[in-house]
């Protein structure tokens, strides 16, 4: 069984917009676990309108993105576990849950995604000591691997990459399909972005890359995301 996790805070369109993208998948034999952060706008309205038996709505305070991540897993009854957080959507043609290619033997699926309308497919694993090879949302998690690797909530931005180098010491089963999952909410923003990269270079020395690395890979991405900004 999957289990999709929705991480929400004062986003009713974009809560109605992953909603209408989960309303695709017929039958609905997949469990939602919508994880709020004590909401002011009518995003719990639109969310309990579309729980179904089996499914967990909460809102209540937590402590920032991934620790509401960690309690949408402990809530998850699926054996895989996909992230789509308030404003993400499905993509075209991931309207059953056969579309997902489950299988509960594989650690991790790495599908690809869309994001300003262009299409970034699975990178090699190796990718890994640069950025993530995919987007966290159009990765499928086993269950198991969250429950006994949980995200690092001392990382504010970079928790997501910081676990994937992590969980990659140690043997796992990986298998990428080159195919889209999901639309990515449009993301980009220069204001948190010495803290992301400082997380960056400390997840990467923490998981055994040498102190070097993680400061070239701050200066790249440091002179990289700031043109990449710039231009979208």
């Amino acid at each position: 069984m999957l289990s999709i996790i929705t991480i929400n805070k004062n986003d009713e369109i974009g809560m109605q917009r992953t909603i209408t993208s989960l309303r695709q998948v017929q039958p609905r034999d997949f469990q939602w676990v919508c994880i709020d952060s004590n909401s002011t706008d009518r995003s719990m309205e639109f969310a309990n309108q579309f729980k179904a038996s089996g499914d967990v709505v909460i809102s209540e305070a937590d402590t920032g993105i991934y620790n509401a991540m960690n309690k949408g897993v402990q809530l998850a009854i699926g054996s895989q576990i996909l992230f789509l957080n308030s404003g993400d959507c499905l993509a075209q043609g991931i309207n059953t849950i056969k579309a997902f290619a489950l299988n509960p033997s594989v650690d991790l699926i790495l599908f690809g995604f869309q994001i300003r309308k262009q299409v970034r497919m699975p990178r090699r694993n190796a990718w890994r000591f640069w950025s993530m090879p995919t987007s966290h949302q159009a990765i499928i998690y086993t269950r198991a691997l969250l429950i006994n690797e949980p995200f690092n909530e001392q990382y504010r931005f970079a928790a997501d990459f910081e676990h994937y180098l992590r969980i990659n010491r140690q043997p796992i089963t990986i298998r990428r399909e080159f195919r889209s999952l999901i639309i990515n909410e449009p993301y980009g923003s220069d204001q948190h972005l010495p803290q992301l990269l400082n997380e960056y270079r400390s997840a990467l020395i923490a998981n055994g890359c040498p102190h070097y690395w993680g400061d070239l890979v701050f200066w790249l991405k440091t002179h990289y995301l700031k043109w990449a900004l710039r231009k979208s």
